[in-house]
């Protein structure tokens, strides 16, 4: 073969690829002109890696690109790569337009691990919120959480979840609790069995179209139950032992003073979401909190940090060491 038709037949290999070279003919007559034009030492040599069609192929715009830039899946490997190992490093990560630009972004199990491993011996308390969730108010409770990095359980009336679905599904996405507080929040042992279970099961339904699941724990209305509520509710019976009375007051330096006054370590925390009053309280009752050596979960994690296994048609009020 001659310096010339190697020259050629070298540069058709590196332009289209070595097992994937196509020469494109209209008819025979262009056939045997390229032919000549080709040289026939050069053509044979092709060929053996070649296919001469009468008709032109479409080669579809990918496998053009992985031919003209053949470094680019290597480029986007590497860029995959990367992104991988910052979210395993769970680097934090600015997010464009948000005003709580420091917050970490992590998978909820790594928080849950975290959580669990870093609280063992700290003071604990959980925020725990009722009668919710209301598109006027828990909106702006969620993003205050969400500045303070606090997880809470939220105990939802079924109407209000109803009425409120994204709210629902954007409390849980958040890393929160989302617990039943009954359909209606009546005053459950004046019920009769097939009342209770009306109030539980029609709230949990539309708790698990909203989260997927069926809530894990209930607040019974106004903490009051009996042995029917118990063997209907089917779950944990949780209450409280800080109860701010922010109903009451409506007035936040009130509701963190209250608060203030009676925690504990290992207190359940009693507050509304559907008063403007009690979401304005939250930033400072948090921040009072953590001055005082308190750190913040939820009362699942709360149970399990301090070695209690939730039972079915049990009370729980607090979570001491």
């Amino acid at each position: 073969m001659s310096l010339l038709d190697r020259l050629f037949s070298k540069e058709i290999q590196r332009r289209t690829g070595a097992h994937a070279i196509h020469i494109y003919i209209e008819d025979e007559k262009n056939a045997r002109k390229r032919s000549r034009s080709l040289g026939s030492i050069a053509l044979n040599e092709a060929s053996k890696h070649t296919r001469i069609t009468t008709k032109q192929e479409k080669i579809s715009f990918l496998r053009r690109l992985d031919i003209r830039f053949p470094w680019l899946k290597l480029a986007a490997v590497l860029v995959i790569g990367i992104i991988a190992i910052l979210n395993l490093c769970d680097v934090t990560v600015p997010r464009a337009n948000d005003p709580f630009d420091k917050i970490k972004i992590a998978p909820m199990a790594h928080h849950v691990r975290v959580t669990e491993r870093i609280l063992t011996g700290k003071k604990l308390v959980a925020l725990t919120f009722d009668d919710g969730p209301s598109n006027l108010t828990t909106p702006r409770l969620l993003d205050v959480l969400h500045e303070k990095d606090v997880h809470a359980t939220f105990f939802m009336l079924g109407y209000m979840a109803r009425a409120n679905t994204d709210i629902v599904k954007r409390a849980k996405k958040e890393g929160h609790i989302i617990a039943s507080h009954t359909m209606y929040h009546k005053n459950l042992p004046t019920l009769s069995y097939d009342g209770i279970k009306n109030e539980v099961n029609e709230a949990n339904s539309i708790l698990k179209n909203a989260t997927g699941q069926n809530p894990a724990l209930i607040r019974p209305p106004y903490g009051n139950i009996n042995d029917n509520v118990r063997k209907i509710a089917n779950t944990p019976l949780i209450l409280w032992s800080v109860d701010t009375r922010d109903w009451e007051s409506k007035n936040p330096q009130s509701i963190v003073s209250v608060a203030m006054s009676q925690v504990h370590d290992g207190a359940i925390i009693l507050m509304h979401d559907i008063y403007s009053t009690s979401v304005d309280a939250i930033p400072n009752l948090v921040d009072t909190l953590r001055k005082n050596g308190y750190e913040f979960v939820t009362v699942p994690e709360l149970a399990k940090i301090r070695g209690v296994n939730l039972t079915k048609g049990n009370i729980y009020y607090n979570f001491r060491p």
